[in-house]
């Protein structure tokens, strides 16, 4: 389609949603086997963990068509006279804003999707490490899908100071996930190697 909506951002989203929908299922899996039956109750947390991440990511599709919109309708006021324009301006900053904290909650919430897929490669049914392994891969991807929503709408505003805090928060967070997604990655296809 020609709509701009939902775009990038919704769709790390929904890949986020996708890694926590797989951490869920490999700490179900887990926590139902009689051979894991020690690990029943934390695997049982964790899928719950895992399926409250799934929804908040699922409902931050919407959130970033949303925010999207009001950058949108921002910039569509009027500006015909210097009051009009002034006020257009604040508009877009504050909509820009918007537009950026709405993929940072998808980050954010990805990096409790990598923490849970390490958690999983390290102790779940190690038949399913491969999940957990897209798992820790998916939700590095969705972070990074975002990242780049992240960067283009920082480069709007008007504040450095704002801009340079929003980086450096992204810059953090990709490297946190980078590294827990490597860690997981590496234990699953070690696992998956012949013997």
């Amino acid at each position: 389609s020609a709509d701009p909506t939902p775009g990038g951002g919704s769709a790390s989203a929904l890949v986020g949603a996708l890694a926590a929908a797989l951490a869920s299922m490999v700490a179900r899996l887990t926590a139902s086997s009689p051979k894991f039956a020690p690990l029943a109750e934390p695997m049982g947390a964790i899928a719950d963990q895992a399926a409250r991440l799934m929804d908040a990511l699922l409902a931050a599709i919407d959130a970033d068509v949303a925010a999207f919109d009001a950058v949108s309708a921002a910039y569509k006021l009027p500006k015909s006279s210097d009051a009009e324009r002034a006020a257009r301006s604040d508009a877009i900053q504050l909509a820009l804003v918007g537009a950026t904290d709405a993929p940072m909650h998808v980050v954010e919430l990805c990096a409790q999707v990598a923490k849970l897929a390490v958690e999983l490669v390290d102790a779940g049914n190690p038949n399913a490490i491969s999940d957990a392994g897209c798992c820790a891969l998916f939700a590095h991807a969705a972070a990074r899908g975002c990242a780049l929503n992240i960067r283009l709408n920082v480069k709007g505003l008007k504040s450095s100071i704002v801009a340079d805090s929003y980086r450096k928060q992204i810059d953090e967070l990709l490297a946190q996930i980078g590294i827990l997604a490597e860690v997981a990655v590496v234990k699953a296809e070690h696992a998956t190697e012949p013997a």
